[in-house]
């Protein structure tokens, strides 16, 4: 028995209400804790990507506990193949599935690049007594991931070496747990790694890739089994399930090699920073504010119709590079930060690039990656396609719309014709060199289309 009390980021998780009681800390058997950390603790402190399917952008807590529901009642065999999926994920990450019967607040962790993400919600545990309540507001928030993996270590340090055994299966306990303890400290950093590469493809060619010229630029703990900073190919390749194929995986680790030892423009290195994915904005809003502190630092007035995208980027020093991909999911990439040459690769072979109109919105979405999306480390290795974070993407979509587009000059050009019609919209899309259904999206978030114009020149009608 013990008490456990929680605090992330000054928020104390753990408070509650007991008959009329405040207390900041849950009394109850901290055994459960403890195994369910080691057992645990290289997903934990390393495993990002989903085994299923989602196109949530929220918090790891908020899309669990949604794809739970959706898919637990379900009587497909392939929806009830996909919820095994989501509940095994959970188990991993889950502070609840350590215990279902503790009074435990409902917490997700889960690494995010070279951070790691803490997120939480308001449910009360399922098993809550009479006049027991959680003092808790959904939440989330990512740290560095020393910040998260010490404080952790050193509970389960304490409680392995603090624990006084009063049965004999106490004993057998603690000895049990010091022994994983253990055996988890001397987990070496390559397996700590491939707790990140979601695919098996991934696992053979950073073997190949090992074995290579390619020196490794990870970082890790020496006295706590945790991975700081991931290799970059570990980073571009491993924390989705990427559907990809081996050799496209050497073609983007050959970009990787051949960028290797550049950096950035000192221009460009004034303008990056890191903006948190969770702002309290719908993620098309925080892009749009995003762009706009862009084309005023690059000095591109709101009313410019056509934005020359590839010359601001050959201005800030950001390398452009075309290679033919064999999947179609992948639609460009993005690759900056410490001794690397910030560079946008745009895959020939996806259909959104065929014609000059979708891929400037490529490089202006990766530019966004580029500018806002690197880890605190300063390093970002980004492909983007339908299974990366749908907020990241979103809000990078959006940023690209702005860059390309301003409501300003959308205006006064919509101003000077009489109608919303389809030849019309077209017309203006090639005017500003952006793609239709793109243009359509934007002119409705800004008003400047009525709902049922936009259903009848994108063919949607409700009926």
């Amino acid at each position: 028995m013990g008490e456990l009390c929680i605090k992330v980021g000054g928020v104390t998780l753990t408070e509650h209400r007991i008959h009329g009681e405040s207390k900041e800390g849950i009394q109850w058997y901290l055994g459960p804790v403890v195994a369910w950390l080691l057992s645990q603790w290289k997903w934990l402190m390393h495993e990002e990507a989903y085994t299923w399917k989602t196109h949530s952008g929220e918090s790891a807590a908020f899309t669990v506990e949604a794809d739970l529901e959706r898919y637990m009642a379900s009587a497909y065999p392939s929806d009830r193949l996909v919820y095994k999926h989501i509940r095994a994920w959970w188990m991993r990450h889950a502070l609840r599935s350590a215990d279902p019967s503790a009074l435990l607040p409902s917490i997700v962790i889960r690494r995010v690049e070279d951070t790691i993400e803490v997120s939480w919600l308001d449910k009360q545990p399922d098993f809550s007594p009479e006049g027991h309540e959680l003092n808790l507001n959904p939440g989330v928030a990512l740290f560095p991931v020393e910040e998260v993996a010490k404080p952790l270590w050193e509970f389960l340090q304490w409680a392995t070496t603090s624990a006084q055994p009063v049965t004999r299966d106490d004993h057998t306990q603690i000895q049990s747990l010091r022994k994983r303890l253990e055996a988890t400290q001397q987990t070496q950093s390559v397996e700590l790694e491939a707790a990140y590469m979601a695919d098996d493809i991934c696992h053979e060619v950073m073997d190949k890739i090992r074995s290579s010229h390619w020196i490794p630029n990870g970082k890790a703990l020496t006295d706590i089994p945790v991975v700081t900073q991931f290799d970059m190919p570990v980073l571009m390749f491993g924390g989705l399930n990427v559907d990809i194929g081996t050799s496209d995986v050497r073609k983007l680790f050959d970009v990787l090699v051949q960028q290797h030892r550049g950096t950035d423009d000192k221009e460009l290195a004034e303008l990056v920073s890191s903006p948190s994915i969770y702002e309290y904005l719908q993620p098309y809003t925080h892009g749009y504010e995003l762009a706009y502190q862009i084309r005023e630092a690059l000095q591109i007035d709101t009313d410019v119709a056509f934005v020359d995208v590839e010359k601001h980027l050959e201005r800030l020093g950001i390398a452009i590079q075309e290679i033919d991909l064999k999947t179609n999911s992948v639609r460009g990439v993005a690759i900056a930060g410490e001794d690397f040459l910030p560079t946008i690769v745009i895959n020939t072979s996806h259909k959104f690039n065929n014609s000059a109109r979708g891929r400037r919105f490529t490089l202006a979405h990766e530019f966004c990656h580029i500018l806002f999306d690197r880890s605190r480390a300063k390093r970002l290795s980004h492909i983007s396609g339908p299974w990366t974070s749908g907020r990241v993407e979103k809000r990078a979509n959006a940023f690209a719309a702005m860059f390309l587009a301003t409501p300003h000059a959308l205006e006064r050009a919509l101003n000077s014709v009489s109608s919303r019609d389809r030849k019309v919209i077209n017309k203006l899309a090639e005017t500003f060199g952006i793609g239709t259904g793109a243009l359509l999206e934007h002119l409705r978030n800004f008003d400047l289309i009525s709902e049922d114009d936009f259903q009848a020149i994108s063919g949607y009608r409700y009926h």
